[in-house]
């Protein structure tokens, strides 16, 4: 069994999910889970779940199908707030669109986990956001203090020192809001222009 995070979820055809997975092991990877019209006992994947999984190749060898389907931990609270699930659907859509190209899979994995559970338990979307996105680029090598923080305006640096580094509050006032807003901007445009993930 594989431990996995689904970071992306759609219809394939008919009777076909279409996920995009991250599995400490494997890194991200792209599996197809049939939907059982049947079997009401089957567990249906969602977004944002851990799960285990059974793999099975198909006989072609290229395209992978889960066999057994094993839920762990469903985060259906992320749903319930619209700006908590449009942000871990956007840091979700970043891990998918790079995970294959991304170095240390457990690493990320882990960071991952932490992110949606943070938006779970309701923390400001924005803030864990902002943090998850630091993170990731810090654990990926980038070099974020030597090349951003300097591009970062003088103005937004105190806010953004403040949000990275203490913990995600509950709320935010509509200062921070704005402040973490630019600061996820400036960095997502830094992202884009000197680094190599989509």
């Amino acid at each position: 069994m594989d431990k996995i995070l689904i970071l992306r979820l759609a219809p394939s055809g008919e009777s076909f999910l279409k996920m995009d997975v991250l599995s400490p092991e494997h890194g991200t990877f792209l599996c197809l889970k049939r939907i059982s019209k049947k079997s009401a006992q089957q567990t249906t994947p969602d977004l944002f779940d851990t799960a285990d999984i059974q793999l099975e190749t198909s006989k072609q060898g290229t395209a992978r199908f889960v066999r057994e389907y094993q839920l762990l931990n469903r985060r259906e609270a992320i749903g319930r707030s619209y700006h908590s699930l449009r942000h871990a659907s956007e840091f979700s859509a970043l891990i998918a669109r790079n995970g294959p190209h991304m170095a240390e899979p457990e690493a990320l994995f882990e960071l991952v986990e932490r992110t949606l559970n943070a938006f779970a338990e309701g923390k400001a979307p924005e803030v864990v956001h902002l943090k998850a996105v630091y993170m990731l680029l810090k654990n990926e090598g980038y070099p974020i203090r030597e090349s951003w923080w300097p591009s970062l305006p003088s103005a937004l640096r105190d806010a953004a020192k403040t949000l990275i580094n203490e913990p995600a509050p509950e709320q935010t006032d509509a200062a921070t809001r704005e402040d973490c807003e630019k600061i996820s901007q400036n960095l997502y445009r830094w992202l884009e222009h000197e680094t190599d993930l989509r």
